[in-house]
């Protein structure tokens, strides 16, 4: 398996003077992050100390609180910054893509919620139970904004890890089910932790379809017309 590995590694000639080389120039595509991790925390910020529209309906009452469902949440980190990881090292297209996915849809969710300032106020308080996942929970709390919330990037970034596993030639097939998988639990986990309202989840979808046609559907349809 390590033997595969090292024969996929994507730069066993690299030096950093190569890096503007056409076939480095994938990496710059990492500078997006810190330009999205400011944008996201002043957004929040800005939209935290003024009026914006609560996000909720009735089913999110319905909805019981599941403290447990905090570690599929917790995953979602090294979820989404592993596979990024993972395809910059040794599946380039594959980088390319996910990347173009993922600027995409943070985009236009970082867009909506500049254009349309969102939040919750589901967190419960004080709360129901007193245990280690408890208190996950209120460290999340205290350190999230309770704004940027709809469409919820979780979810969007989540199945992009899932349309890079069927990108992939290492997890495609059969192996990505484990990645549906994982992505359906962050889905769940969401609602069920009250860090987003269903309404977030229904509204990520056009944004995941978004992403998906512009990113992953061109190399598919390239194929059928092979």
């Amino acid at each position: 398996m390590w033997d595969s590995f090292k024969e996929d590694w994507a730069y066993k000639d690299f030096h950093f003077r190569d890096i503007t080389k056409k076939e480095y120039r994938h990496i710059f595509l990492l500078l997006y992050w810190p330009f999205y991790v400011v944008t996201f925390f002043v957004v929040g910020g800005i939209a935290e100390k003024g009026d914006y529209y609560v996000v909720h309906c009735a089913l999110d009452d319905m909805i019981p609180f599941c403290e447990y469902f905090v570690i599929p949440y917790i995953i979602w980190f090294p979820f989404w910054i592993l596979m990024v990881l993972y395809t910059l090292g040794f599946e380039v297209p594959t980088f390319i893509r996910l990347m173009k996915y993922l600027i995409i849809t943070l985009s236009l969710s970082m867009s909506i919620y500049i254009l349309w300032p969102n939040g919750q106020n589901m967190w419960p308080d004080p709360m129901p139970r007193h245990n280690f996942f408890t208190w996950i929970c209120s460290i999340i709390y205290e350190t999230d904004h309770c704004t940027n919330v709809c469409p919820s990037e979780h979810v969007s970034t989540a199945f992009g890890v899932v349309f890079a596993a069927m990108d992939s030639k290492r997890f495609s097939g059969k192996r990505s089910i484990g990645f549906w998988i994982c992505a359906i639990l962050i889905t769940m986990s969401v609602s069920l932790i009250k860090q987003h309202s269903v309404l977030d989840i229904l509204a990520a979808i056009p944004v995941i379809l978004i992403g998906y046609f512009l990113a992953f559907f061109p190399k598919h349809l390239k194929k059928k017309q092979a």
